[in-house]
């Protein structure tokens, strides 16, 4: 009936399979390399106050979420998936709606986002973050995703080494990909549409 006992009561190589339902569990945080999916979309709500998950491990997987509703802060950037200081994860499958940043990976490696839905709003720059916000990264790998409505569709900051290939980023109020600070890195196979411009490499080489 709920999801943290699971969490607490699995061991690392674990799998914690949710069953479909309605959340509400406020932040929920992983700290051991399990494999955390959901079956046919169970819905996680951050009733508009909380990051929804923050995982801080190694070798974890994040998958088949509805994930709503994060809370909005000038001070903190919070998300609907927020994945700190991991080597090989990987957020896939999952759906995200209405969250102030939405997939956000820091200070990681190797870790991959692929095939999310991320839909969010956003009315003014100042007031939304990003779709896919990579900080601090080397070789990640951001792929097959559908983003709309947010600050930048998917934003580098820091980032080496890393693909972002087959996404399709529209309706953004920004860039619909974009990079600060962020070398040695590949796009290809993309669809920008109806952003504020598809494409903005700043302070970057070989990209």
């Amino acid at each position: 009936k709920t999801i943290k006992p699971g969490i607490d009561a699995a061991k690392p190589g674990d799998t914690v399979l949710v069953d479909k339902g309605h959340y509400r569990e406020k932040n929920l945080i992983i700290r051991k390399a399990i494999v955390l999916s959901g079956i046919n979309y169970p819905v996680l709500d951050g009733e508009n106050k909380y990051e929804v998950i923050s995982a801080i491990a190694d070798n974890l997987i994040i998958e088949g979420f509805k994930v709503i509703n994060s809370g909005i802060s000038g001070m903190e950037d919070l998300s609907g998936i927020r994945v700190y200081d991991s080597r090989n994860a990987t957020v896939r499958n999952n759906i995200l709606e209405n969250t102030f940043f939405g997939i956000y990976i820091q200070n990681s490696i190797n870790c991959r986002v692929e095939n999310n839905r991320l839909t969010a709003s956003a009315g003014e720059e100042q007031q939304s973050g990003n779709g896919i916000h990579c900080w601090k990264g080397d070789s990640l790998r951001i792929s097959g995703n559908q983003i709309q409505g947010h600050r930048d569709g998917i934003y580098f900051e820091f980032v080496t080494n890393s693909v972002v290939e087959r996404n399709a980023a529209r309706n953004n109020l920004r860039y619909g990909l974009h990079f600060m600070f962020s070398n040695d890195d590949i796009y290809t196979g993309n669809t920008f549409r109806n952003n504020g411009s598809g494409v903005s490499v700043m302070f970057s080489k070989k990209i």
